[in-house]
């Protein structure tokens, strides 16, 4: 049941919030200031995913010695 109930939730924190979201900026709900601040919160979401992914995994290949020219 555990894995049922993580499944739900990353579908509907992928899938069920952004369609609800872009449904009310198509019917002309949401109000377009709140509309500007989703869309800058997606950009800025996506810039730190970005970097912070690309950093960790720099970090880690580090860690490991991976591109070390002695092999440990």
């Amino acid at each position: 049941m555990n894995n049922f109930m993580k499944l739900l939730g990353t579908l509907t924190i992928a899938v069920i919030i952004p369609l609800l979201v872009l449904l009310g900026i198509w019917a002309g709900i949401l109000p377009q200031s709140l509309q500007v601040d989703i869309g800058m919160f997606g950009v800025i979401s996506a810039i730190v995913i970005i970097v912070g992914g690309n950093l960790y995994l720099m970090y880690d290949d580090i860690k490991s010695g991976r591109y070390s020219k002695s092999k440990k």
